[in-house]
């Protein structure tokens, strides 16, 4: 497996099921910031074990990141069902905040609600979410993380 691919795996992965966990999931509500951050760990990942020769461009981070979020995404994907089928919907203390501030919100049995289109609708979103957050993370780690040499310019 490449370091590319080794890197987004873990970001996308760690992020993914972050996501999901009751409140630590609520950090998605400030920018997606836990999609970003799944695409800075993996281009973390990536630089650290890059060739210096490959540490420089800003187009890698950003394919790492993209990766990342594709994996974050199947991880949403694939989890979330599972999560609901067992009870537990993620995203549901943002809808129990929102009663509790007043804001009128409509009764659902989660349950009856699932079908496949919403499975198919929810899976494309997360993976779509997830891959543009994802690359802007994997912007942002190589913005961050990118070495340079010690005269101020880039690794060639």
């Amino acid at each position: 497996m490449s370091t590319r691919v080794k890197s987004a795996l873990i970001g996308g992965a760690v992020f993914g099921i972050a996501s999901l966990l009751p409140y630590i999931g609520l950090v998605n509500a400030f920018c997606c910031a836990l999609y970003i951050a799944g695409g800075v760990l993996a281009t973390y990942l990536y630089l650290k074990e890059a060739p210096p020769a490959a540490k420089a461009p800003y187009g890698e981070g950003a394919v790492v990141g993209l990766l990342a979020g594709v994996f974050g995404g199947i991880v949403v994907a694939v989890v979330s069902p599972i999560l609901t089928a067992l009870g537990y919907m993620p995203g549901a203390e943002v809808l129990e905040m929102l009663k509790g501030f007043g804001v009128p919100m409509p009764d659902m049995d989660v349950a009856a609600e699932v079908t496949a289109l919403t499975l198919v609708m929810g899976a494309v979103q997360a993976i779509v979410l997830y891959m543009i957050f994802g690359t802007i993370g994997g912007l942002v780690g190589t913005a961050i993380f990118h070495k340079k040499d010690d005269a101020g310019g880039e690794y060639q």
